[in-house]
């Protein structure tokens, strides 16, 4: 085989791992989030109905779970395994996070409604009669309405008890301050402000941001567009302690045609002098970075919320839109537990200062993190060799990028692991020690 066909299969075959890695979601590496905002053709039969199924843990289980590694990332995938035992192959899969995920069914009328009849069998495989069983909630409709259907359903796992299906979650909405800090000094940055959802607060609120930011109904989009202009009232300027902070994920939410809209309302009615935040995920979604390229070009910076949850875009970083990160607390708690998030949490700070992006906190008491070694534990997988690993860290790739440039090196047939996040991060911590 001559060289120019040795690239041509390495190319192929990276080509091949970006195809997955967009629509595969690295965590649980079933359907990605975003598998669930386009309106898909297929959907719109007269007949067919949509069933969706979601489990997710309520919030004060979730935010037990002993971080990313071995809390929440292991629980969603125990969660896919789940729905897809019940479902016995019907429909797919879908990881929505936040220790949450959905199972989706296009089917007839008919079938729908054995399908439904099923239910008490998963209540009965989810009780494992150890540790808390996750919450499961359902919505079923027309398929034309798909993105209404899902929404419903997602919408259940957060709202809060006695809230109607059908309401608005903006309808009774209020705002909270928290200060931020630089993850390496302990430096007060400034403030994040964030719109909360259902009137809900704390932990509660920002966990239905997360997930409520997957997904949207249609109907809701005028009301998302009018808590745009209530903005400018909530994001107030802290002249004495920094940049503001204002997290927009809330108000991207949409499936659909509905997103362009709120990226529209994002784009027109952003408070003047604020720091945009967007949880990293949605950073994968063209109209989102050229939004928020837009922004940045009036003067705003921008900001990623929750980064290092694994979701993030196959992007290096000086090729984003950004101008700082903010570091996800179940990473940081897991930091403090296992050398996996330990590792990762090493690498995101190496990676935003080779980018010349700032890694802030929202927890000073994570700041010391940086200051410990790693726990000691040997990678669960070889060194790929030929230097990929050492030439990916001194170039600044992401945790994603280098996962996928290993993958791809790896020939189909061969035997080795596929590599994730993890992988990567325990030989550079290696490799650092």
């Amino acid at each position: 085989m001559t060289r120019g066909s040795d690239w041509d299969v390495a190319n192929d075959a990276l080509a091949v791992e970006r195809l997955l890695a967009s629509s595969t979601d690295p965590v649980t590496h079933r359907a990605t989030p975003i598998s669930l905002t386009p309106e898909c053709e297929r959907t719109r039969g007269e007949s067919a109905v949509l069933t969706v199924v979601a489990l997710g843990y309520d919030t004060a289980t979730t935010r037990t779970l002993p971080g990313r590694a071995r809390g929440l990332d292991a629980a969603e995938r125990v969660l896919c395994r789940d729905l897809e035992r019940w479902a016995d192959r019907a429909g797919s899969v879908v990881a929505i996070g936040e220790a949450s995920a959905a199972l989706l069914v296009m089917s007839t009328p008919e079938d729908a409604r054995a399908l439904r009849a099923r239910l008490p069998e998963l209540h009965a495989q989810l009780d494992r009669a150890a540790g808390p069983a996750p919450l499961v909630t359902t919505s079923q409709g027309p398929s034309s309405d798909s993105s209404d259907v899902v929404a419903r359903a997602v919408e259940r796992l957060v709202a809060p008890p006695g809230s109607l299906p059908a309401q608005d979650h903006w309808t009774d909405l209020r705002s909270t301050r928290r200060p931020v800090w630089d993850a390496r000094t302990g430096a007060r940055f400034g403030t994040q402000v964030r719109l909360h959802a259902y009137g809900a607060d704390g932990p509660h609120a920002e966990r239905a941001e997360g997930l409520l930011a997957v997904t949207r109904a249609p109907r809701f989009a005028d009301a998302a567009v009018a808590t745009c202009d209530a903005v400018g009232r909530a994001v107030v300027p802290d002249l004495d302690d920094g940049p503001v902070v204002w997290d927009a994920t809330a108000v991207l939410s949409g499936t659909g045609p509905a997103r362009t809209t709120l990226v529209q309302a994002l784009v027109d009615r952003c408070p003047p002098g604020t720091w945009v935040g967007v949880a990293a995920w949605l950073a994968e979604l063209p109209e989102v970075v050229d939004a928020l390229r837009a922004l940045r070009s009036r003067g705003h910076r921008v900001v990623l919320t929750g980064y290092g949850a694994g979701r993030e875009p196959l992007v290096a970083l000086d090729k984003l839109p950004v101008d700082a990160l903010l570091l996800d607390p179940h990473l940081e708690r897991g930091a403090r537990l296992g050398a996996e998030d330990h590792a990762v949490h090493a690498a995101v700070l190496e990676h935003a200062d080779r980018a010349g992006v700032v890694a802030l906190t929202a927890a000073r008491s994570a700041v010391d993190l940086h200051r410990h070694p790693a726990p000691a534990r040997a990678p669960r997988t070889a060194d790929p060799g030929g230097e990929v690993l050492e030439r990916a860290r001194l170039l600044g790739l992401t945790l994603r990028e280098t996962a996928l440039l290993v993958n791809a090196a790896q020939a189909p047939s061969s035997p080795a692991a596929r590599w994730d996040r993890y992988d990567v991060a325990m030989h550079w911590a290696r490799a650092a020690s």
